[in-house]
């Protein structure tokens, strides 16, 4: 007797599409899918500018599961995207709309009057504006992938560096397109698409981001010339502050669930925000944070990335991201159980989760390699040298994987950086071939002791793991302009200055964090470049004050080393992860 299955139940009792009316009248459009039974529910509310129709299927957690175990989702347009009114002004828009959007959905028949938030990217800085709208029915923020600490630290800037590829990426290709379609008129239309083309020949060309691009005064279309408006913004501008939490942690005095990639291009300001609200959670008492990383990329959480595979237990779908994700929800608003680890992190190189009680771990350890003139990279310091490469704007080094957002063909993750070594304008230290595991499970920076021909210096910095066959996959990178090494990476505060040409600075490069371990036969690997295009605006090694361009110049960069000058890579270590 042939067995035939039975469908299974859509969970989603029912899916209405209704508007969430704002303080000044202006309409978003919100898709409530109700769970079978009676209700009231918490509900779970996202908050987005990229269409979200498409969480329903395509979302970094399971709407279906969600609903199934009880929670009425709400899926909502920001202001001025797709099918909600208004002009969209990102940012800057989300604190009022956000605390209107909670309270609104509080008050539904359907809801009980507690709301939870989850998203990633734009959709974890609405959650933390909502929160600092004023949204006391907002209980629990589940953010991924987020900027929403500072706008300083990898979302427009990093060390000072203006982030110049994943502006392009984000206004022209994801903000753009909807925001054309949108114009009043056809001729207004018309006039926005042939600016969109012009913008998209430019990308194509490098013309949109070579040395000088930032300045160059394009008729780009609406949503890039924001973006680039405020590339030109200097660090401590109150825009860079809007919807953002770097001076406003305290408010957040709600349970946190975090997720990252460790070749996120938010990954910085992720583990930031979670070092922050940890320590501030000791001193008040408050709710702690909760972290899980994957080794995922900002828009792919497969668990593969530049042609290599962590593995079949790295996907979010293998990690059970969304099942991760209702047992805190169900915690947090409901009471029950709450999972014992605090956080959760994939250890490449090892292939396998860890669990721990923070991070970096409390037995974590400082290590320091330093860098030698021979080229060697040794835990300490040897005799006195220098190494100098030329830093020609005219011609910068390729970006090749790391933590980016970029367009094609410059994806995200642990790419080969075997060409880009090859380069005259690359210098590169190297461990002898490790004799046993080691792991490095934290906060990753450089200390470099640069001197220039030039007024100003960018200085990139990448960790490898160079593989025995010669492959040398980058593991984490940062930079740090010169001319901003005493400006703080995440409040924008401090005061920007010239290089004296020939003087010795030293630099401190921050490279983020990871948690990888580099197996026996392997080396440890650490290259140092002027530039890393399109990820980061080209320096002309030319300084310039606020509001001005220097025209480009070729100069000669020294690394010196030794005891005198201890250029180093400092890494947190650990030696037996649980």
């Amino acid at each position: 007797m042939p067995v035939t299955s039975r469908p299974t139940p859509d969970p989603v009792a029912e899916r209405r599409e209704v508007t969430c009316p704002l303080r000044d009248g202006t309409r978003l459009r919100t898709l409530l899918l109700l769970p079978h039974g009676a209700g009231p529910w918490p509900a779970l509310l996202t908050r987005h500018p990229y269409d979200v129709t498409r969480e329903e299927d395509d979302g970094h957690l399971d709407v279906r599961r969600l609903v199934a175990a009880g929670y009425l989702v709400a899926l909502q347009d920001v202001r001025g995207r797709f099918g909600s009114e208004g002009v969209f002004d990102p940012c800057a828009q989300e604190e009022a709309d956000g605390a209107d959007a909670v309270a609104w959905l509080a008050g539904r028949p359907e809801c009980d009057g507690t709301v939870g938030m989850w998203g990633a990217s734009y959709a974890s800085d609405t959650q933390f504006a909502a929160l600092l709208g004023g949204a006391p029915a907002l209980r629990a923020l589940a953010p991924a992938m987020t900027p929403a600490l500072s706008a300083l630290d990898g979302f427009r800037f990093r060390g000072g560096v203006p982030e110049l590829g994943s502006t392009l990426a984000w206004t022209h290709y994801a903000i753009a397109p909807d925001a054309i379609a949108r114009a009043a008129s056809a001729r207004e239309r018309e006039t926005e698409r042939r600016r969109w083309e012009a913008t998209e020949r430019a990308i194509t060309t490098g013309e949109a981001y070579g040395a000088g691009a930032l300045h160059a005064g394009r008729d780009a279309e609406g949503s890039v010339r924001w973006g680039l408006d405020r590339l030109r913004e200097p660090l401590d501008s109150p825009r860079h502050r809007e919807g953002k939490i770097v001076d406003r942690i305290d408010a957040v005095d709600v349970p946190v669930l975090l997720t990252g990639g460790w070749f996120d291009v938010f990954l910085g300001p992720t583990l930031e925000l979670y070092r922050r609200l940890r320590c501030r959670a000791e001193d008040t008492g408050g709710p702690a944070p909760r972290l899980v990383v994957g080794p995922w990329t900002h828009d792919d959480l497969s668990g593969r990335a530049a042609g290599l595979d962590f593995g079949p237990g790295a996907s979010a779908d293998a990690a059970d991201l969304t099942g991760l994700h209702l047992r805190w929800f169900d915690a947090v608003l409901r009471g029950r159980t709450l999972d014992p680890a605090p956080v959760r992190v994939f250890l490449m190189g090892a292939g396998r989760w860890v669990e721990t009680d923070g991070f970096p771990p409390r037995d974590a350890r400082t290590l320091e390699l330093y860098l030698h003139a021979g080229g060697a990279l040794a835990p300490e310091p040897a005799g006195s040298g220098s190494l100098r490469f030329v830093s020609d704007p005219a011609s910068p080094v390729p970006t090749c994987g790391g933590a980016v957002l970029l367009f094609a063909p410059f994806g995200a993750g642990p790419a080969d950086q075997t060409a880009v070594e090859a380069r005259p304008d690359v210098v590169s230290w190297r461990t002898e071939p490790l004799e046993k595991d080691l792991t490095v499970m934290g906060a990753v920076h450089a200390v470099v002791h640069l001197s220039t021909t030039g007024t100003d210096a960018d200085v990139v910095v990448r960790l490898c793991d160079e593989h025995p066959d010669g492959t040398s996959r980058v593991v984490a990178d940062g930079v740090r302009r010169g001319s901003a090494r005493s400006v703080d990476p995440v409040t924008g505060r401090g005061d920007r200055g010239p290089l004296e040409p020939g003087r010795v600075y030293e630099i401190t490069v921050d490279l983020w964090s990871t948690a990888h371990a580099f197996p026996p036969g392997h080396r440890i690997r650490v290259d140092i470049a002027p530039s890393s295009s399109p990820r980061w605006d080209v320096g002309v090694n030319a300084f310039a004050p606020e509001g001005e361009f220097a025209q480009p110049v070729v100069a000669e960069h020294t690394v010196l080393l030794g005891p005198g000058h201890p250029s180093r890579l400092v890494l947190d270590v650990v030696t037996s992860p649980a």
